[in-house]
């Protein structure tokens, strides 16, 4: 990323929505120890990055520490995670709707303080938890199922924010809420989708949707009342990522793969991993989600192999990071894992659905050299 005047070297998992853009007129920073740059990803505005990412743990070691040849995500080829999990949402002895509780949890979203908020699915609620806490905050429904402005309906995905406003996938109401910060009630700002599950945002701010029924995802602008398809002809999309150049990654549960399209080529799209149903390195079972590095690596739920792949880009099999030992409560197992998040230190975390709660796989980059 580029500061007004020269370059800084910073850690890039950071997502675009946790950034605020600088002050006008003279680009200024009012938050502390944050500096005013040009994100090669965020937005065409100047935003505020915290100096904190900017140190060596993430960079290399260079002459002129301000200038570096390209980003580095503080994620290599050889990086590694703990074959055991901790539980940092719900608990290990089942399920509950008390708030130190989850029941069928579904989608998650992991910000920059390592809070993470939470798809309480069959509670019908949005709880999100501080790091370390042993009880989460309600913040969206809670209020049984049903489709007043205060309550959801078995919702599946979630989003954040920099302004603190929830974005939830309330899939048996058909409808996207919008919660802000703090509110008792949510607005719908999407509705009459026949099965909406996956949401993501990208850096303009326009929210895309996995449709599982009708095999599709659109795309709405701000505002927007009718989306744009830019996905069809797909088989139980479940979650997706977005990356910089608007390509979607889609894990397209029924035909056990990961496919890439082009957001402006809707009728188009490649199969990168998967295609065959099997619990082979070289194969899925009924994937919910994927999320991408920096190196163009796939990171997978394959759901009914009750684990976590690894998939560098090109390489004909991928790896189990997590899970992989059968279905299980231990702490190396997982039941139906449906989601999953990095946090700015490359920490793996994983809904670990069949067994209600979420597990933190903890990153070794000792080998990232």
């Amino acid at each position: 990323m580029n500061n007004i005047s020269s370059s800084i070297c910073a850690f890039l998992w950071l997502t675009c929505s946790e950034l605020i853009s600088c002050g006008s007129p003279n680009n200024i920073c009012y938050e502390p120890n944050h500096i005013c740059v040009h994100h090669p990803r965020c937005f065409d505005h100047p935003v505020c990055y915290p100096l904190s990412k900017v140190n060596q743990e993430f960079c290399p070691s260079i002459i002129t520490p301000l200038l570096v040849s390209k980003p580095n995500d503080g994620i290599c080829e050889n990086a590694i995670w703990s074959s055991n999990g901790t539980t940092v949402a719900g608990r290990i002895d089942g399920l509950g709707s008390s708030l130190n509780r989850l029941y069928g949890p579904w989608g998650l979203f992991v910000d920059g303080n390592q809070v993470i908020y939470v798809a309480d699915s069959k509670n019908h609620r949005i709880v999100k938890w501080e790091q370390d806490a042993s009880c989460g905050q309600l913040v969206a429904g809670g209020e049984g199922s049903g489709n007043n402005t205060d309550q959801l309906n078995h919702p599946s995905d979630v989003v954040v924010d920099r302004d603190g406003s929830i974005y939830i996938s309330d899939t048996e109401n058909g409808r996207i809420q919008q919660w802000s910060s703090g509110a008792k009630n949510g607005k719908t700002i999407i509705k009459d989708i026949s099965s909406p599950v996956g949401i993501s945002r990208d850096k303009q701010g326009l929210l895309y949707v996995s449709d599982w029924k009708k095999g599709e995802i659109k795309k709405w602008d701000v505002g927007a009342t009718i989306g744009q398809l830019v996905a069809s002809r797909l088989s139980g999309p479940r979650f997706m990522f977005i990356d910089q150049k608007k390509s979607i990654y889609i894990a397209e549960q029924r035909r056990d793969r990961i496919i890439k399209a082009d957001d402006a080529i809707p009728s188009q799209s490649s199969m990168l991993v998967g295609g065959s149903l099997g619990n082979g390195l070289n194969q899925l079972s009924s994937p919910y989600s994927v999320i991408v590095d920096e190196l163009g690596t796939l990171y997978i739920a394959d759901t009914n192999n009750h684990r976590i792949m690894r998939w560098v880009r090109g390489a004909q099999s991928g790896k189990v990071i997590a899970g992989g030992q059968g279905m299980g409560s231990r702490y190396d197992q997982l039941s139906y894992p449906h989601d999953l998040s990095f946090d700015l230190n490359g920490n793996l975390y994983v809904v670990d659905y069949g067994n209600h709660r979420v597990q933190k796989f903890v990153s070794d980059k000792s080998l990232c050299q």
